[in-house]
């Protein structure tokens, strides 16, 4: 019997291949050598950006992790959505000063509140022993009240009854 020569697909495939790299070559190398570069620049830039930002990323979850052993309330997602703190942490502050500088304007502008509405006058009815009729009984607060009280207590506000 004699041996034949079966050619397969797999065969031939790299034969097939060695082609279509050399053809490529020769583009890359004459008409379209500028135009490859190029592509090939912007993909390798686009890359190393993406590799900085997961690296910064990944900083920023470990610093977040350390953050949240000093303030058990950090949750970064949930910061991160403030704008005033991701915009200072994109400008390379540190997360623990812009988490902080965040904390200290949100208690001014509280502060700033309670003074305003201190400053105002007492409406009719509302003032001396009328008011202290009307101050709210724990007791009779409902399940979804005390859950906002706590939260609110979490946040470091202070409940005055």
């Amino acid at each position: 019997m004699e041996e034949q020569e079966h050619t397969t697909p797999k065969d031939a495939l790299p034969e097939e291949r060695t082609e279509q790299v050399q053809s490529f070559q020769e583009l890359i190398q004459g008409q379209y050598r500028e135009d490859y570069l190029k592509a090939l620049e912007e993909a390798l830039s686009a890359q190393a950006r993406e590799t900085e930002r997961y690296l910064a990323y990944r900083e920023l979850i470990g610093r977040a992790e350390a953050l949240k052993a000093e303030y058990p309330d950090f949750d970064l997602e949930r910061e991160l959505e403030n704008p005033t703190l991701a915009r200072l942490v994109e400008n390379g502050v540190d997360l623990r000063t812009a988490y902080q500088v965040v904390r200290q304007e949100a208690r001014s502008r509280r502060e700033a509140r309670l003074a305003q509405n201190a400053a105002r006058p007492q409406e009719n009815g509302l003032g001396g022993a009328a008011s202290a009729l009307s101050k709210p009984d724990p007791r009779n607060l409902t399940r979804q009240e005390r859950r906002a009280l706590r939260r609110r207590a979490a946040r470091g506000e202070e409940i005055v009854w």
